[in-house]
């Protein structure tokens, strides 16, 4: 039976506690149990109150994924305070933007980027807490980890409103603020992800309680609304990521299961961690799955332990599948990857599961979330016809932070009272439910008055050509006359030649209208990524401008 969303994060977390002290969170030598887990939220939600932090204020975390973000998040989300999500990375001057524009009241940063942020953290005249990855390690990791940063450590000579994690929550021993629960908590904001937004600027999408919540359900329609003591999910992908956020920790959390947090992606590590922890699940993006099943460490009678694969953020290569799928079968793991659709303003929305997958479609819809194709107008096309695809649900958006007006464009109301988010995305409806994501209509070139899709382009190419690792379309303009452009990454062993060039001429020409056959073909050692993992095309972009 589906529980009600109107809860607040942790209250959902709260009200899902299985009562048999489970451990929550692996981090390398330490497990986290249920008990210690909510003692430490106290902790830190005390700490919060006591620095002023209130209802409706919102904190900075720009951490990677070490338990302090978890348990500062849902210590914010207890006291109704939103948490503003900021890749730890960005450069100084956007980390000082983004906590100034949400006039965020602390701010929660890795204490090796400090040095980097400190002038323009001073600047914004906001208290700064810096969490080291040691605050939750054990015995001898601790102390190793502590040895091996000792000379890197920031200095905290002069620096004004700046003090250690572990300082900001010594002597909260009081009991932490009890809000009672209310209708309407669930429409409280309860995160700000930065992201390119569905009409391509730069945006902050809030997400309600409400709206993770029912990520948390919709993941639950996958792999069981309870899981079996000791399942556990690999957290890879970041918090300020919505993949992250909403089905690594808080779907995971939901559902009896134990995050097992990986700071940063590196294969082969990543490769030991399964082993030593027994994964059950994984979500992750297409370069991530590519890398890791080329480890020899990532194979053995463990992987029977793993139930399902998940993949998003990109498009998934077949040929990445059926490798990941192959090795699975050769442990005799029933598991196998499944790709998914999402975005950060609806969160995971479909997933083309094993039992009823289509080649090239991203899934049926989850849970109670439904899925529409409209044409410019905002009216329903038939199945099999091509247009924008449409969300609805408790899962969509409040909307863009201080930006009502491109919010009443992505977010709008049908006929029967149904409102519905615009994404953004190109593709189609087959009768069976499934979903096929064709490409951003940001990315759509018009050439000689016909609509070429560089992401179509791209697919093809990787399906379609052995010799190409990865490759990426995009569209300029010469004499006036926009072209497209497809620079590509050879695979290792195999060299860029005219051969070659044909053989993605004719790919392109056999599958696509002519309008889609590249003006020009560039082969490069490396292609530019994204946080996550995908090819950065507007970088791509930038660079043929410049030239």
């Amino acid at each position: 039976m589906k529980q009600s969303n109107d809860f607040s994060m942790y209250e959902y977390l709260k009200a899902r506690d299985k009562g048999d002290n489970r451990p929550l969170i692996s981090y390398y030598n330490n497990r986290i149990s249920t008990n210690t887990f909510f003692e430490q939220v106290d902790i830190v939600a005390n700490a919060l109150n006591s620095f002023g932090v209130k209802c409706g204020d919102n904190i900075a975390l720009c951490l990677p994924n070490i338990p302090n973000a978890i348990i500062i998040f849902y210590a914010a989300n207890k006291l109704g305070v939103g948490v503003n999500l900021i890749h730890p990375l960005v450069p100084p001057k956007v980390l000082g933007d983004m906590v100034e524009v949400l006039n965020s009241k602390l701010v929660f940063v890795f204490d090796m980027f400090y040095n980097k942020n400190r002038s323009v953290l001073e600047q914004k005249n906001v208290t700064t807490v810096l969490c080291r990855p040691s605050d939750y390690l054990k015995n001898i990791y601790k102390w190793g980890y502590d040895l091996w940063t000792s000379r890197k450590k920031p200095s905290l000579n002069n620096a004004d409103n700046v003090l250690y994690f572990n300082d900001f929550i010594k002597y909260q021993l009081q009991p932490a603020p009890v809000r009672e629960h209310y209708t309407g908590i669930g429409d409280e904001i309860a995160a700000y992800i930065h992201s390119g937004g569905t009409t391509g600027m730069p945006k902050t999408a809030m997400l309600a309680n409400r709206a993770i919540n029912e990520c948390s359900y919709s993941i639950r329609t996958l792999i069981g609304d309870e899981v079996q003591k000791g399942e556990s999910m690999l957290m890879v992908l970041p918090m300020f990521h919505i993949f992250g956020l909403g089905v690594c920790m808080h779907s995971t959390l939901t559902a009896g299961a134990r995050c097992i947090l990986v700071p940063s992606f590196n294969p082969k590590s990543l490769a030991k961690v399964v082993r030593r922890e027994r994964a059950t699940y994984m979500t992750g993006v297409p370069s991530m799955y590519a890398k890791l099943i080329k480890v020899k460490a990532f194979g053995g009678r463990y992987l029977r332990k793993m139930k399902y694969c998940y993949c998003g953020g990109d498009k998934l290569k077949q040929e990445i599948k059926q490798d990941f799928d192959n090795l699975m079968k050769k442990y005799k793991s029933d598991c196998r990857l499944c790709e998914g659709y999402g975005l950060t303003e609806a969160g995971v929305c479909n997933v083309n599961v094993e039992a009823y997958s289509k080649v090239g479609s991203v899934g049926k819809p989850l849970g109670d979330i439904k899925v529409c194709i409209v044409d410019s107008e905002h009216k329903k096309l038939d199945y099999g016809m091509r247009g924008e695809i449409c969300l609805s649900g408790d899962n969509i958006m409040s909307g863009y932070f201080a930006d009502e007006q491109t919010t009443n464009k992505v977010i709008f109301e049908d006929s029967d009272g149904v409102v519905w988010l615009a994404t953004g995305d190109y593709g189609y409806l087959e009768e069976s439910g499934h979903l096929f994501f064709v490409d951003r209509i940001k990315r759509m070139v018009k050439i000689s008055g016909m609509n070429v899709f560089p992401n179509e382009i791209e697919y093809i190419v990787g399906e379609n050509v052995q010799e190409i690792d990865k490759c990426c379309a995009i569209d300029f303009e010469k004499n006036g006359k926009p072209y497209i452009k497809l620079y590509v990454m050879m695979k290792e062993g195999y060299e860029f030649s005219q051969m070659v060039e044909q053989k993605i001429k004719n790919t392109i020409k056999t599958n696509l209208m002519k309008y889609s056959l590249p003006k020009e073909i560039e082969c490069v050692s490396e292609l530019p990524l994204t946080a996550i993992g995908k090819v950065d095309y507007n970088k791509l972009k930038e660079k043929e401008q410049i030239l």
